[in-house]
């Protein structure tokens, strides 16, 4: 990637002087942008731009060739990609659009190229995308017509969409920070997120990773990756919702992701998330401060009234406003003017007039060993006190550097006087409390999530050992079958993987013989071809003795004669003493992401809580933890009044066991073990359904 942002040269191709192409925007921006290796110009035409000659051929070029931009019609492009291998270019950026975004002669196009990359060892950015951009070395390649006025910075940019990347330099130029890289992925036909993620991780101009996504190609990679980034990863996952995907899909060829699983596999990355702009914004901000390493917040403002609405907003967000020492809240006193403000946390300071007061103040108040950072909150009009002010909050920002600990500026002004502070002050400002306030509060898990993947990353196997080799083999004849297991087949699995069930035996006629299970009894039906079995009375509960038993058996082998049954699950009725809780325990195998494993609320709680939790398979005990933690009502699992506490142990080891399986058995592509019953004394799954797929 490196050879890609830093070469010694650079051929355009598709440059005309005509007054609306779009190739000599491209070379016009390497002039703009200072470039600093050698430009070459290639069209159809002869012709003289910016001083340099137009080529009609690469062959009429005899210097090497490190980087060829291309923007011509798609179905010249394979044959232009030609020329550059034999050549010996090895990095393109092709901004062409009408490939595999466009029906099947725009992937008929697509398909060449990748061929022919392979042939000539050829990486490139694109196609549909809108170019690369490096700080460092005045390469500006996008065919917009820009201007050379964006800050560098530490900022690396890459987005699927040319115009949401464009949108984040302008966005982040706003707020004082600069990038230094930009990359456009276009429809990652090559070059895709995860290589320029890696890229990014390695390169030294860049500190904060921030990526704008409509799909995510190699998912378990990408996540693989991010994991060792020690930079923050950020990243803007669109393209949720079935419109959405339909643009996307003309737009970049993209596909959508189970949304809940890219939550949570991005989650467990160490990636931060964000559905939209002015978060992702605020929270890009805020990285920009020290880390605030603890939840004691100290709020100084000029307002009572936002004094008021921050101390509301750090609730919400679960800070801490500590109380402030006495004697120094008494040395504040004695600059007030009228004495009519009960001073305490939030800091109120609005009868305060004297600014370098107020600073002191504010260091004071970053110095106390119960303040973890400071939202400052600093209202006024420009025309009187604007000099003072601007003055006050850049020293306030050094403050901030000087003691490590973040001083998170809010503040309230004309929208002019707000545009002059951007430009002044090299620091982050906020336009309310409440973003102030959400955005430390993101960057304080995001920081406990880092350190909590540092330190819990190991990944051990259930003990006793699950019995993989008879696993294998009931899957395999599965297979050989082209089927998934019946209920009775996958409850002998999650037998073998290690996981507690009652006793069971399959029955196929209204009179079973050597009836081995003890009563009470459930009886249900076995048919591959009914999935729902309650829904459709497939299930019978409380059957007290053989007698009922029999009675059950032959009528539900006549209701459902038509199904093809392969029997009757003859099962044990379990005791549910106090304190028993039914859960769903699951696992899909995710396209993008891989084996994922799921943990829900079952029965009645099923509608009340709704939400479940996922991670990546495999799992460390660590985020085995942490997920049931995570799981909304978990509170309840501890113990409630007067109920006794589940026997987490089982419940941490039958998601481990479940993971084991969705890991070492490829062909599993869905388990649903709904419900595992847990109780204080341990866990066991009353019902199962597992789907392969086979070959």
């Amino acid at each position: 990637m490196k050879s890609l942002f830093y070469p010694s040269s650079v051929v355009v191709i598709g440059v005309s002087t005509k007054p609306f192409n779009m190739g000599k925007e491209i070379a016009r921006n390497l002039f703009e942008f200072g470039y600093n290796g050698v430009i070459h110009l290639v069209g159809t035409e002869e012709g003289v731009f910016f001083g340099r000659r137009i080529h009609q051929s690469l062959d009429e070029i005899d210097e090497p060739i490190d980087l060829a931009v291309i923007l011509t019609p798609a179905r010249t492009v394979p044959d232009i990609v030609e020329q550059c291998g034999r050549k010996g270019i090895k990095r393109i950026v092709i901004e062409s659009g009408g490939f595999g975004e466009f029906g099947d002669e725009g992937r008929g196009l697509g398909e060449m190229l990748k061929s022919i990359a392979d042939t000539y060892d050829i990486r490139f950015i694109g196609p549909n995308c809108i170019g690369i951009m490096n700080a460092s070395n005045g390469l500006s390649t996008p065919f917009a017509t820009m201007k050379n006025v964006f800050r560098k910075g530490g900022v690396g940019i890459a987005a699927q969409s040319g115009g949401v990347a464009l949108s984040f330099l302008n966005m982040f130029d706003c707020e004082q920070i600069g990038y230094s890289k930009f990359t456009t992925l276009g429809n990652k036909m090559n070059i895709d997120e995860n290589d320029i993620l890696e890229f990014y991780m390695e390169d030294p101009e860049t500190n904060v990773i921030c990526m704008y996504l409509e799909s995510v190609k190699d998912g378990r990679r990408f996540t693989e990756i991010a994991a060792r980034s020690d930079k923050p990863v950020v990243v803007h996952k669109a393209n949720i919702a079935n419109l959405s995907s339909h643009i996307a899909h003309s737009h970049t060829e993209a596909l959508a992701n189970d949304d809940q699983v890219v939550d949570a596999a991005l989650w467990q990355a160490g990636v931060v998330r964000f559905k939209e702009m002015q978060s992702y914004l605020d929270f890009v901000k805020i990285l920009q401060l020290p880390e605030m390493k603890g939840r004691n917040l100290a709020i100084v403002s000029r307002s009572g009234g936002h004094a008021v609405i921050a101390a509301d907003a750090a609730y919400t967000y679960n800070f801490h406003l500590p109380p402030l020492r006495e004697d120094f809240l008494k040395e504040i006193r004695k600059h007030l003017r009228a004495n009519v403000i009960n001073l305490a946390n939030p800091l109120d300071l609005g009868d305060l007039f004297d600014f370098e007061v107020y600073l002191r103040i504010v260091e004071h108040t970053i110095q106390e060993d119960n303040v973890d950072g400071i939202l400052l909150l600093q209202t006024y009009f420009a025309a009187i006190e604007g000099e003072a002010s601007r003055k006050m909050l850049q020293s306030a920002a050094l403050v901030s550097q000087k003691y490590q600990k973040p001083v998170a500026l809010c503040v309230q002004t004309e929208q002019s006087e707000l545009s002059r502070l951007h430009k002044e002050i090299d620091f982050p400002i906020f336009m309310s409390p409440e973003r102030a306030i959400a955005a430390l509060d993101k960057s304080i898990k995001y920081y406990d999530r880092k350190r909590f993947m540092a330190g819990n990353a190991v990944v051990t196997n259930p003990e006793p050992r699950p019995d993989d080799s008879a696993i294998r083999t009931l899957i395999d004849t599965l297979n050989n079958q082209c089927r998934s297991p019946l209920l009775n087949e996958a409850l002998d699995i999650i037998r073998l993987v290690g996981i507690s069930t009652p006793e069971y035996q399959l029955v196929r006629n209204s009179e079973p013989p050597d009836l081995l299970v003890p009563g009470p009894y459930a009886l249900k039906i076995v048919a591959d071809s009914v999935s729902h079995k309650s829904d459709v009375g497939g299930v019978v509960l409380n059957l007290r003795d053989k007698d009922a038993l029999a009675g059950a058996c032959a009528e539900m082998m006549e209701r459902f004669s038509e199904a093809d049954p392969a029997g009757m699950l003859v099962q044990t009725m379990v005791q549910r003493p106090p304190g028993s809780f039914e859960l769903i325990v699951g696992g899909k195998r995710d396209p993008q992401f891989g084996p994922m494993v799921m943990l829900g609320h079952g029965g009645i709680f099923v509608e009340v809580f709704g939400k479940a939790t996922l991670r990546m398979a495999p799992l460390s005990l660590a985020e085995i933890e942490a997920m049931i933690e995570e799981l909304p009502g978990s509170e309840i699992l501890k113990g409630v009044r007067g109920r006794p506490p589940i026997d987490m142990t089982a419940l941490k080891d039958a998601i481990h066991r479940i993971a084991h399986l969705m890991v070492r058995f490829p062909e599993i592509s869905s388990i649903d073990v709904n419900p595992l019953l847990v109780t204080p004394q341990g866990a066991q799954a009353l019902d199962c359904r597992i789907f392969l797929t086979w070959t």
